[in-house]
């Protein structure tokens, strides 16, 4: 998992989400879209849950606070 101690993951979550290389995990939490913002931004105080088969990350962005979320469809 990235190294931020203070995420929260459901335990399937925390599965799919250790499928996927370090390399790759930092480029997913780089590239969220912030409705405020209206740009793109990094995820921060994220948590995951699997929904739908597909995971989802929700969080916080690191530019203006407001919330985000991230959709990482399951590929299996």
């Amino acid at each position: 998992m990235a190294d931020v101690p203070d995420q929260m993951f459901t335990p399937a979550a925390a599965a799919l989400w250790r499928q996927i290389p370090n390399w790759a995990q930092k480029k997913l939490l780089a590239n969220v879209w912030c409705p405020r913002c209206g740009a793109m931004t990094t995820i921060t105080a994220y948590q995951g849950a699997v929904v739908k088969g597909d995971l989802v990350l929700t969080g916080v962005c690191s530019t203006c606070g407001g919330p985000v979320r991230r959709l990482i469809e399951n590929e299996n």
